[in-house]
C-alpha cells in the first residue's frame, strides 16, 4: 500500500476518538509544537490506531508494520487513545562523528567556515528517508545520480554526487532531507589537540575512479604514504596510512574524497587442564576435577580436522604440544622466517605460542602439577594450526591491512582466527575504522575473491583495561569478545579478573559476548623466550604461566574448534557461520556469580563446552536459512518445550552489515526477536535477575538478542521481523540491502499441536461498548483437531461471544465482550483457553472498563522560583483516568512540550530554559471522555551558574562537601553532576552552558576515575571554545593511562602513579606562586602521582619532596589546571583562597 492510500485510510476513519487497546507505555515529546513523531504499528494494531482519526504526514506500508509520521496532536491523541504503537524517538536524528541533529527541528550543525563543503563539483552529501529502508528507494536515489554508499544513524545514507542530483532528491516523496556531508564530519576526535607530525594517521577515501590521484593530493598536503589498501572487498573505499603533520589535518578533510581521518597506532599491544575442565563443566562447587582427555574421549570431539588460525606473536613449531599440529602459516614481512615454518613464533615473542597452547595443546610431555592437573592440556588437542606473526613484524596495521589476518588464514584453510590482542587505538575506542573492517572480515575474509564471500569467525580477547572499557577494536558487531574469569589455581572462578575489560560498547552494546578463564593459565612456552618466558619449575622449560584476557580468547577458540567438529558430523560437513557459532558460545554459557546476565562484565555468561556439544536438551537450529531481503519481511517458527522442568533459551545472532565509520549506534541491519509462550510476550534481549521478563521494548542496538524463559510452557511461538534493512548483510547475492541470521532454540521440540493468541493484548472501553480480540489458532506440524473456546475473568454482568467456536487450526475467531452496561470501572484480566483433545493451552489479554469521562487532577509541583532546569511535574490522580497529558509552555517563548504517560509524575529528558516563567497543566483520559484540565500552576525556572562541579567520587568517602563548602562561602552559584561512579558524564552541549568545570574524583580507582575517552573529546570541544577546567584526581592517570587529552589539553608530559607520597605542596607559576605551603590531611589512602608539565604548561604545586604535584597551563585559548592529589586534602581553612584564587583566574 503507498503512502498516499494509507494517509486516505486514516482520514477516512477520522470521525470521533475510540479507545481500542490498552494502556500504553510512557511516551515523550520535548520538541517545540511543529515537532513530528514516528511511530511504527504493527499490522495486527493498525485498524485499531486509525480509528483514532489520525491524518498522518507521511504514512508507509511495510507489511508487518506501518510507519507513520505524526503532528503533536495526532501523536497526542494516539498516545491517549491507549492503540498500540511503538514511538522510534531516534528516527528523526542524523549521527554522524561527533555530531547528532535533527536537520529539520534543529537545521544543520553549525561549524567554523573552514571544515564546511562547498558546492563544487561531485561529493559526499547526506540523505534522510522520510522511514526505514525501501530498496525501490534506494534506486530511485541512483536513478538521480546518487550513488549509494553507506547507512548512517537513523535512516539515513552517505551519497555520492553533486549539487544538481542532490537537489533532484530533495523532491522526491520519501526524502525528508538532503545536506552537505562537511569537512568537520570526517576528523576523528582523537586527532583533535595534537600538534606536530603525527606517525600514523588512517585516511578513509572514495574510490572515484581514480584512488592515486587522492593519494597524490594527501602527499601535496605535506602526507607521507606509508601505506593504503581497500577498506572493503569492492574497492568502495580505501585506508591509507599517513605520516601528517597535525596542521594538515583540516585541508585534508576539505578533500571531496575523504570519509574519514583518525589515528592508528604503530604499535599492537599484547592482551592446563585445570581451565579447559572449567570450560567443558567439569567441577563440583566451584572446583574443577582431573580428567579432561576422559571427557574429550566421552562426547567424542576433540577439534580433529578443524583448522584454526593463531594470529600472534607466531607458533612455536619445536614445541612438541604444537609442532606436530601446524599444517600451514604466514611470515609477514619483517618478522622471523625460518626456512620451512612459516608463522613461527620469533625471539621475544612467546605471546603466540602461550595462546596456541590454550586453543589446543595436546600435553604430549606429561607433566602435572601437584593436584595431577596435565601443564598445556588445550581445550581442543586434536585441532590444526595455522601460524601467522603478524604482531612479531614492523609494521603496524600489518602491511597490506587487517584484511591480510583472515586473508592468509583463509588461503591456509582455517575457519577463524584467535585475537589476543588490541589495535593500540585505546579503550572506549567506538566503532572506527578498524571495527568497521574486522566487521567486514567476519563476513568475507579474502577482499581478493571479490565475488565469492569467505567467512571467517574472528575471536578477540575483551582488553585489559578494566573499569576503562574495551580495547579497540572489540567494539565491532561481528566479533566474539571475551572477558577473563578467574581460574581456580587464582582464586573463586564464579568471578571476573580485575583486568579484564569492562564493556559496554560506546553505542552501549553488550559487550563482552562471554567469559573464559584467563588467569594463571598453564600452557606451551615458546624456547626463545619472550612474553609468558618465566617456565614452571619441573616441566624441561616447556610451560609457563601467564593471565589476561589474551589467555581467555583462545578458550573460546578452543571451544568453537569443538563445537565445529561436532557441527559438521550432522550438517553434512558444513562450517558454522560466524554468526551461529557466536549464538552456540551464548546459548551454552552459565551465569556467572553476580551481577546476572547480562552484564558488562561476563556479557551473557561463562563459556559451558558441555552445553554445546553433550547437551541432552532437544534444540533446534537454523543458520543462515532465511534471507531477509526487505525492511517489514518476517520469519516465525511455532514449536512444542521438551522439557518444562528446564528453561527455554532462544538465541538470535545475525553479521551485520558495515556500520559507517564513527556511526552511534553502529547496527545497520536491525531485527527483533519476539517469543510468545504461555500467554506472555518477551522481547529479546528485556532481562531482569538473570531471566527474560515480559514488557520492555525491542532492543535497536545489539545485533545479538536472547530470550530465556526460566519456566517455560508447552508451546512457544518465535517472530524474528526485519525492522529495518538498509545494508548488505549477505554479500554477493544480488541485493546490496538484505540480512541473514542464526538461530538456536534450547529445549524445543517439533511436535504436532496448536498455538493460541490473541490481539491486541488489551482494551480498553467505556461502557456499554463491546470490546473485541482476534483469537488465533495456529497449527504445528499439521495438527488439525477442533479446539473449543472459552473465556474466564469477565467483569460482572458482561458476556462473551466467539464467531467461531470450535475452531480447526490454523484458524481464527473473533471474541466480543458485551453487555458491559453494568460492568464495574476496573482492570480485569481475562484467561482464553483453548481445549483439544490432546492439550490444552492459555493465553491472558487484559479489559480496562471505563463509565464516565475522568475529573480533573490536581497540580503538586513545581511551583514557585528558582526551579531546577530538570523538573519532576507530579500531580494527584483524576478519578477514572487511563492516561494523563502534561502540556507545559514556555511564557516568553511560546515553546510548548507535552508528554503522555499513564503515572502521576514525569520528568523531561532534557532542561527547560533557564531563568524562564513556565505554564503547566495536566488533563486525563479515558475512552468515555477527556477531563478537564487541572488549574495552571506557575514556576520560573534558575538561572544556569557559571560552574559546573563533576562529582566523580565513590562515595567512600563522600568529599563533596569539601568543594560545596567551599563554592557556597565564595557565594558562587554552580549546578552538580553525579556520574554515580560510572562513566555517566555530561556531554558536549551540557558542558558548554557553563563556564568553569571542577571536575573531582576522591578515592575513585579501579576504571572509572576522571573522564572517559568520549567524555574528553567533549571537554576537548568545550576548552576550544574557551572555557576553564580543574581536575583534582589522584586516580584518573592511573584509571585512563596518558590519554591524549592529558598531554594535550592538560599539559602532562608525563606522570609516575601513585609516587607523590606529599605530606605538603607549594604553589609555583603564575597561578599559584606565593600561595603555601599546605600540610596535607587525606580523607583517604594518599595514592598522589607526580606529575611533569609539557613545555606549554607550568607547574602549579610542588610536592615537599619537589616533584610535581599539580599542573595548569593557560592556551590562549582555554585554562587547565590538572591535580594529582586531592584539592580536599587542604586544610579546610586554606581551600577558599585556593579556589577563589582558581577560579580568579578562570575569569570568575
Amino acid at each position: 500500500m503507498t503512502g498516499r492510500r494509507l494517509i486516505a485510510l486514516f482520514s477516512l476513519l477520522a470521525l470521533v476518538l475510540l479507545f481500542s487497546a490498552g494502556r500504553n507505555a510512557t511516551v515523550s515529546q520535548a520538541a517545540p509544537a511543529a515537532g513530528h513523531h514516528f511511530v511504527r504499528v504493527a499490522a495486527a494494531d493498525i485498524q485499531a490506531a486509525a480509528q483514532v482519526g489520525l491524518n498522518p504526514v507521511r504514512a508507509f506500508d511495510y507489511g508487518a508494520f506501518q510507519w507513520l509520521e505524526l503532528t503533536d496532536a495526532d501523536f497526542t491523541r494516539l498516545a491517549a487513545s491507549g492503540a498500540a504503537y511503538t514511538e522510534v524517538l531516534d528516527a528523526g536524528y542524523v549521527h554522524v562523528p561527533g555530531y547528532r541533529f535533527d536537520p529539520l527541528l534543529d537545521g544543520e550543525p553549525t561549524v567554523t567556515p573552514n571544515l564546511q563543503a562547498g558546492d563544487a563539483g561531485a561529493g559526499f552529501r547526506l540523505v534522510q528517508l522520510a522511514g526505514p529502508t525501501n530498496d525501490a528507494w534506494l534506486a530511485r536515489l541512483e536513478a538521480n545520480g546518487l550513488r549509494v554508499l553507506q547507512y548512517y544513524p537513523h535512516n539515513s545514507f552517505l551519497v555520492w554526487g553533486d549539487a544538481a542530483a542532490a537537489a533532484r532528491a530533495a523532491n522526491l516523496e520519501f526524502v525528508r532531507w538532503q545536506g552537505a556531508f562537511h569537512p568537520a564530519y570526517k576528523i576523528n576526535s582523537d586527532l583533535q589537540g595534537r600538534t606536530g607530525l603525527i606517525n600514523n594517521v588512517d585516511i578513509m577515501f572514495y574510490n572515484d575512479g581514480d584512488p592515486r590521484a587522492t593519494l597524490a593530493t594527501i602527499a601535496q598536503l605535506g602526507g607521507n604514504v606509508v601505506q593504503y589498501y581497500p577498506s572493503q572487498p569492492d574497492k568502495m573505499f580505501f585506508d591509507a596510512i599517513v605520516q601528517l603533520d597535525a596542521d594538515a589535518v583540516e585541508s585534508i578533510a576539505q578533500m571531496n574524497t575523504v570519509l574519514w581521518l583518525g589515528y592508528a597506532s604503530p604499535e599492537a599491544g599484547l592482551e592446563d587442564e585445570m581451565s579447559s575442565q572449567i570450560l567443558a563443566g567439569n567441577y563440583t562447587g566451584g572446583v574443577p576435577f582431573t580428567g579432561y582427555y576422559d571427557w574429550i574421549n566421552d562426547v567424542g570431539y576433540d577439534g580433529s580436522g578443524v583448522i584454526w588460525g593463531i594470529i600472534d606473536t607466531g607458533v612455536d613449531y619445536d614445541h612438541p604440544d604444537l609442532g606436530p599440529h601446524i599444517v600451514s602459516g604466514y611470515s609477514y614481512p619483517g618478522a622471523c622466517n625460518p626456512a620451512g615454518q612459516p608463522g613461527s613464533d620469533c625471539s621475544g615473542g612467546g605471546h603466540g605460542t602461550h595462546v596456541a597452547g590454550i586453543v589446543g595443546g595436546d600435553a604430549t610431555a606429561g607433566y602435572t602439577d601437584a593436584s595431577g592437573f596435565l601443564y598445556g592440556l588445550g581445550v581442543a588437542p586434536g585441532y590444526s594450526i595455522f601460524a601467522s606473526n603478524s604482531l612479531s613484524a614492523p609494521a603496524w596495521p600489518p602491511t597490506g591491512g587487517w584484511q591480510e589476518h583472515s586473508k592468509n588464514a583463509v588461503i591456509g584453510g582455517a575457519i577463524g582466527g584467535n585475537n589476543s590482542w588490541t589495535t593500540g587505538e585505546g579503550t572506549q575506542h567506538g566503532y572506527q575504522a578498524s571495527e568497521r573492517t574486522h566487521d567486514i572480515m567476519v563476513r568475507d575474509g579474502n577482499f581478493d575473491t571479490t565475488s565469492v564471500a569467505e567467512p571467517f569467525i574472528e575471536v578477540f580477547s575483551a582488553g585489559n583495561s578494566g573499569f576503562s572499557g574495551l580495547t579497540s577494536p572489540k567494539e565491532g558487531k561481528n566479533l566474539i569478545v571475551i572477558a577473563s574469569s578467574v581460574n581456580y589455581r587464582a582464586g573463586n572462578i564464579e568471578n571476573i579478573s580485575s583486568f579484564s575489560s569492562r564493556g559496554p560498547a560506546v553505542d552501549g552494546r553488550w559487550v563482552p559476548t562471554v567469559a573464559a578463564p584467563g588467569e594463571e593459565i598453564a600452557s606451551a612456552r615458546n624456547d626463545l623466550g619472550g612474553s609468558c618466558s618465566t617456565a614452571i619449575p619441573g616441566t624441561n622449560n616447556l610451560y609457563a604461566f601467564c593471565s589476561g584476557t589474551s589467555m581467555a580468547a583462545p578458550h573460546a577458540s578452543g571451544a568453537i574448534t569443538l563445537s565445529t567438529e561436532w557441527w559438521r558430523t550432522f550438517n553434512n560437513g558444513a562450517d558454522p557461520s560466524p554468526a551461529m557459532a557466536k549464538a552456540l558460545l551464548v546459548n551454552g554459557a552459565v551465569d556467572m556469580g553476580t551481577p546476572d546476565i547480562p552484564n558488562i562484565n561476563e556479557g551473557w555468561g561463562r563459556i559451558n563446552t558441555d552445553n554445546i556439544v553433550n547437551n541432552p536438551l532437544p534444540t533446534e537450529y537454523y543458520d543462515q536459512e532465511m534471507i531477509f531481503g526487505n525492511t517489514g519481511e518476517q520469519w516465525t517458527l511455532s514449536v512444542g518445550v521438551a522439557d518444562l522442568n528446564q528453561p527455554l533459551k532462544i538465541t538470535l545472532a545475525w553479521s551485520d552489515a558495515p556500520g559507517a565509520v564513527g556511526a552511534n549506534p553502529a547496527l545497520v541491519n536491525n531485527l527483533d526477536l519476539t517469543v510468545i509462550n504461555g500467554g506472555n510476550t518477551y522481547h529479546g534481549n528485556v532481562f531482569a535477575n538473570g531471566w527474560s521478563a515480559t514488557g520492555g521494548s525491542a532492543d535497536t542496538i545489539n545485533n545479538l538478542e536472547n530470550v530465556y524463559v526460566q519456566n517455560p510452557q508447552g508451546s512457544v511461538t518465535i517472530v524474528v521481523d526485519a525492522i529495518n534493512i538498509s545494508g548488505d548483510g549477505v554479500p554477493y547475492n544480488g541485493d546490496t540491502t538484505d540480512q541473514d541470521f542464526a538461530l538456536i532454540c534450547n529445549n524445543c521440540v517439533l511436535f504436532p499441536d496448536f498455538t493460541l493468541t490473541a490481539a491486541p493484548s488489551s482494551r480498553t472501553i467505556c461502557t456499554p461498548n463491546n470490546a473485541y480480540y482476534n483469537v488465533s489458532v495456529g497449527s504445528l506440524l499439521g495438527f488439525s483437531d477442533p479446539v473449543s473456546l472459552s473465556v474466564s475473568g469477565l467483569p460482572g454482568g458482561a458476556a462473551s461471544n466467539f464467531s467461531v467456536n470450535p475452531v480447526t487450526p490454523p484458524g481464527s475467531s473473533m471474541m466480543t465482550i458485551g453487555n458491559t452496561g453494568g460492568a464495574a470501572p476496573g482492570n480485569y484480566t481475562l484467561t482464553i483457553t483453548g481445549m483439544a483433545p490432546t492439550s490444552t493451552h492459555t493465553t491472558d489479554v487484559n479489559l480496562s472498563v471505563y463509565n464516565a469521562a475522568p475529573g480533573a487532577p490536581t497540580l503538586i509541583g513545581p511551583v514557585g522560583v528558582d526551579q531546577p532546569l530538570v523538573p519532576t511535574f507530579t500531580w494527584n490522580a483524576a478519578s477514572q483516568s487511563a492516561i494523563y497529558l502534561l502540556v507545559v509552555k514556555n511564557i516568553g517563548t511560546g515553546e510548548v512540550r507535552y508528554a503522555v504517560t499513564p503515572d502521576t509524575s514525569y520528568t523531561f529528558g532534557s532542561p527547560l530554559d533557564p531563568y524562564a516563567i513556565h505554564a503547566w497543566s495536566v488533563r486525563a483520559y479515558n475512552p468515555c471522555g477527556t477531563g478537564s484540565f487541572a488549574q495552571f500552576g506557575f514556576f520560573r525556572t534558575q538561572e544556569i551558574p557559571p560552574i559546573l562541579l563533576v562529582d566523580d567520587d565513590d562515595n567512600n568517602p563522600d568529599v563533596r562537601a569539601s568543594y560545596t563548602d567551599v563554592l557556597d562561602g565564595l557565594g558562587l552559584l554552580y549546578d552538580v553532576w553525579d556520574t554515580a561512579n560510572t562513566d555517566n558524564e555530561p556531554d558536549v552541549a551540557t558542558l558548554l552552558q557553563y563556564d568553569v568545570v571542577i571536575w573531582f574524583t576522591g578515592d575513585e580507582f579501579g576504571g572509572a576515575a576522571g573522564p572517559g575517552g568520549a567524555t574528553e573529546g567533549a571537554l576537548g570541544t568545550y576548552l576550544d571554545a574557551g572555557n576553564c577546567l580543574f581536575i583534582s584526581s589522584q586516580d584518573y592517570l592511573y584509571d585512563r593511562g596518558l590519554t591524549a587529552f592529558m598531554s594535550n589539553y592538560l599539559g602532562l608530559a608525563s606522570g609516575a602513579n601513585d609516587s607523590g607520597n606529599y605530606t605538603s605542596v607549594t604553589g609555583q607559576g603564575t597561578v599559584y606562586g606565593g600561595l603555601g605551603p599546605y600540610t596535607l590531611g587525606y580523607p583517604f589512602t594518599d595514592y598522589s602521582d607526580i606529575f611533569n608539565p609539557a613545555a606549554n604548561a607550568e607547574l602549579a604545586f610542588i610536592g615537599n619532596n619537589g616533584n610535581g604535584a599539580a599542573i595548569a597551563k593557560d592556551s590562549g585559548v582555554y585554562k587547565t589546571t590538572f591535580w594529582g592529589y586531592p584539592f580536599e586534602a587542604l586544610p579546610a581553612g586554606d581551600r577558599g583562597v585556593v579556589m577563589q584564587t582558581t577560579l580568579s583566574w578562570c575569569g570568575q
